[in-house]
């Protein structure tokens, strides 16, 4: 695993290039400590159809090890993976109040 500089370098590069491309605001911070939220951020990129997001991500996977599947096997953790990535992946619909536009879903 790379260091903490890199890895925050890669992680702020792909969150600007993920707002600029494809609208979706990202966390950095909570990229860098969930490898399941990582992983899906690194998907979304992948099929962004830029380039330079789809390198970086590449880059990212390497530097964080992504590649590995989880060890500990518990059936509630994956139950908790499955339900955040299904949250991840499935639209938000349209709300009205200011804060229920973005809690709880990329946008």
């Amino acid at each position: 695993m790379e260091s903490d500089t890199v890895i925050y370098g890669l992680l702020g590069r792909i969150h600007l290039l993920m707002r600029r491309v494809s609208n979706r605001i990202t966390d950095v911070e909570y990229m860098r400590v969930n490898k399941d939220y990582a992983r899906e951020i690194v998907r979304l990129a992948r099929e962004a159809g830029n380039p330079e997001l789809a390198d970086l991500a590449a880059r990212l996977t390497i530097a964080m090890a992504l590649e590995e599947a989880s060890v500990d096997g518990d059936p509630a953790n994956d139950q908790v993976a499955r339900g955040l990535l299904e949250r991840l992946r499935s639209s938000r619909p349209n709300s009205t109040h200011p804060t229920e536009r973005y809690v709880g879903s990329l946008r």
